[in-house]
């Protein structure tokens, strides 16, 4: 169909072009996945390409992936301002409420420094366990029939009512 010479002009063009774009590129610094944004579909290094993002995208709508990850820091994505303050607390107080209880009967502990942390004051931890303390019944009252995320919830809700009542804590803590 293709003479000979139209066959070798053709591969001349192509090979031009290709030793052009090899010697013209210029390095780009960009985040560790395409457009499609993190996710599960970030995570194959074949998919760098346009029809790649296409899939990228499609995965990760498929399975959460992207929604989780935002939210757990995962897939290639960060927690650096995406997961909402409060609900890393939830989650905190949710997996550690039993010995967060028992250190706060105590005034001081590990988990008292860390939901301070959490809380936006981790140089008030002192002052945050003196007040879990004074208001341990009120912040751990059991309610009945509030399952263990509920629960967290309301722990906080309880928590940070306590503190927005306390003069150096309210002006310490972001919560």
């Amino acid at each position: 169909m293709f003479t000979r010479s139209y066959r070798l002009f053709f591969k001349t063009q192509l090979t031009v072009v290709s030793i052009y774009c090899l010697i013209i590129s210029v390095p780009v610094s960009a985040e560790p996945y395409g457009m499609a944004g993190c996710g599960l579909g970030s995570m194959v290094t074949v998919w760098k390409n346009d029809i790649g993002q296409v899939l990228a995208a499609t995965t990760n709508v498929s399975f959460s992936s992207q929604t989780f990850g935002i939210t757990s820091g995962t897939s290639n994505c960060t927690t650096d301002g995406i997961v909402r303050a409060d609900r890393a607390q939830e989650v905190f107080i949710t997996y550690n409420e039993e010995p967060l209880e028992l250190e706060t009967a105590r005034g001081t502990g590990e988990r008292i420094r860390a939901i301070a942390s959490l809380l936006g004051c981790p140089t008030h931890s002192v002052e945050l366990g003196k007040l879990m303390k004074e208001k341990h019944s009120f912040i751990f009252d059991k309610t009945q029939g509030v399952d263990s995320y509920s629960r967290s919830k309301v722990i906080l809700s309880r928590l940070k009512s306590k503190i927005a009542e306390d003069f150096d804590l309210k002006k310490a803590c972001l919560y």
